[in-house]
């Protein structure tokens, strides 16, 4: 009765381990999915670095291919911006001054910052603030509508950006002896390769950042982990309907189950799975097409790699990071989960 017993308690033990790890694993994977969702957030739009240090914008340039953008039929959203360290920012109502990185910006604000009040070339006397300079400068983050002042420019807080970065965002004046080497443009779907052509047309031969490499890495990652569960229960099915001490019936059950897993995987992944339209040639034999792309993919992918990562690049690779770590947990979790469970 006692060995009985003792069983009994040792099964419940397992099921609880069981039931905890698919808990765990069930949770990780949920992070992990959410913070691949604000990667793919984070790269709706294209990036550009200037091409060497001949190849950024000064101001009158940036306001004059501002200009001619204004001008066409569907201009472009979009911003040139660069970032300066060490800039001195003061309050003056309060006699307080902080040290600070510079953003200074020619064009849209939301394509750095989006959900905050919008600059543009035409909102030059407004800045955006970080909230760990607005409680620095000022002891508080409800700082809209009070006045700061930089190189001898007084600007209105229109905003803060909830961030614990040091930074202030500011649209560039002829004042400003700055060199523009990042861009950021909205683009539309469907129209990757038209928006990268007639951005460079406007500002030069800038060159692409291919910031979509990092939503394929946590996409890729996330979807291992339902993978491995297919692979899993598939298997399992496929044992069972082997099993010789079941009869026919069950035999038969297990092994339906079994065609509709893999029929309902390869269904789902045919819905899922969505190939970027400048993937797409015009002729799947233009094998000169997949050449071309890899090295064009290459070459944005070795620019994203040794550019400097800035502030406004802060956000995307902490998701990303978030991303991976989650999804490892899930991995590592699913993968003692089938171990015990067989």
């Amino acid at each position: 009765m006692k060995w009985i017993e003792a069983v009994d308690r040792k099964k419940w033990r397992g099921r609880c381990l069981l039931f905890f790890l698919g808990a765990v694993t069930l949770l990780c994977f949920a992070k992990g999915v959410r913070h691949a969702e604000l990667v793919k957030a984070h790269a709706s739009k294209l990036d550009f670095a200037a091409s060497g240090e001949q190849g950024g914008l000064d101001y009158a340039g940036a306001k004059s291919a501002w200009e001619e953008n204004q001008k066409r039929d569907h201009p472009l959203e979009y911003v040139n911006w660069t970032q300066a360290d060490g800039v001195q920012v003061s309050a003056p109502a309060l006699g307080t001054s902080e040290e600070c990185d510079a953003l200074i910006l020619c064009g849209r604000s939301d394509l750095l910052f989006p959900g905050y009040a919008v600059l543009d070339v035409e909102v030059q006397y407004g800045c955006l603030l970080s909230s760990a300079l607005s409680g620095k400068l000022f002891g508080g983050k409800d700082t809209q509508g009070l006045m700061v002042e930089i190189q001898g420019r007084k600007l209105e807080v229109l905003d803060v950006v909830d961030s614990e970065e040091v930074f202030l965002v500011y649209e560039a004046g002829e004042q400003d002896l700055c060199t523009f080497d990042r861009a950021a443009v909205n683009c539309v779907s469907g129209e990757i390769g038209k928006t990268e052509e007639r951005y460079q047309q406007l500002c030069g031969s800038w060159e692409r950042m291919e910031s979509r490499v990092l939503v394929w890495i946590t996409q890729g990652v996330c979807f291992l982990i339902p993978c491995i569960l297919w692979i899993f229960l598939m298997r399992y099915c496929a044992e069972m309907s082997r099993m010789e001490r079941a009869d026919r019936v069950e035999k038969r059950i297990w092994r339906s189950l079994l065609y509709l897993l893999l029929a309902g995987g390869v269904l789902l992944l045919i819905k899922m799975v969505r190939i970027p339209e400048d993937m797409i040639p015009a002729k799947w034999s233009d094998f000169d097409f997949w050449m071309e792309y890899g090295k064009r993919l290459g070459a944005a992918c070795q620019v994203l790699l040794r550019s400097e990562k800035r502030i406004p690049d802060i956000p995307m690779m902490k998701e990303f990071a978030g991303a991976l770590q989650w999804a490892a947990a899930a991995v590592a979790g699913e993968v003692a989960f089938c171990i015990k469970f067989e």
